[in-house]
């Protein structure tokens, strides 16, 4: 490290997101992978770390998702701060639904950069590939109305990817890419 503090070497923070099936979890690892040191942070995993009295947006919407759902963001952007404060380069993979789960994620953050990331391929690539997963890990939901709200709430945040065309790797090639261009921006969602 030649004497420099970690995180002055750590770009900064990236958020990836987007409906389910978009290809966070696959990208978030990939661009986690382009780093000597990266951490990814899995919002999901998080998520179900309520073992007991758990209330998922899907399966029990109302007030105390909600609560758990913000719990579930303050412990993200928690391990988001501790792994850059000590130069690792934080990678999250979560759906982020609204402006104001962003705005709270960017105060949590604060003053972390942060490259906000929204996988965005058409609704049917997302429908078809998570039909495509094995049977205990489908979402089989209709995730228009996700989209919709991402859209409205979320379309002027951060770069939209349109990643259908891409592999994997080439995804994950352009966030990295992006990310470097986006470093050096002391606060924000990145452009």
């Amino acid at each position: 490290m030649n004497g420099a503090s970690p995180r002055a070497e750590t770009p900064g923070c990236v958020i990836i997101t987007g409906v389910p099936a978009a290809g966070k979890s696959t990208a978030s690892q990939l661009v986690a992978e382009r780093y000597p040191h990266a951490a990814r942070i899995d919002g999901d995993a998080l998520s179900y770390m309520v073992v007991s009295g758990r209330a998922g947006p899907v399966s029990s919407p109302g007030p105390e998702a909600d609560r758990q759902a913000r719990l579930c963001a303050r412990n993200i952007c928690a391990l988001a701060r501790n792994f850059a404060d000590e130069g690792f380069v934080p990678v999250v993979d979560t759906v982020v639904a609204d402006r104001a789960a962003l705005d709270f994620m960017l105060a949590e953050l604060s003053p972390l950069p942060v490259l906000f990331v929204v996988l965005a391929p058409p609704l049917d690539v997302c429908h078809r590939r998570d039909a495509e997963r094995a049977p205990r890990q489908r979402v089989g939901i209709d995730f228009g109305p996700l989209r919709r709200t991402m859209l409205d709430e979320l379309g002027d945040a951060g770069w939209w990817l349109d990643n259908a065309g891409l592999t994997p790797d080439e995804t994950a090639d352009a966030i990295v890419r992006r990310l470097g261009a986006s470093a050096s921006t002391p606060r924000g969602v990145g452009s």
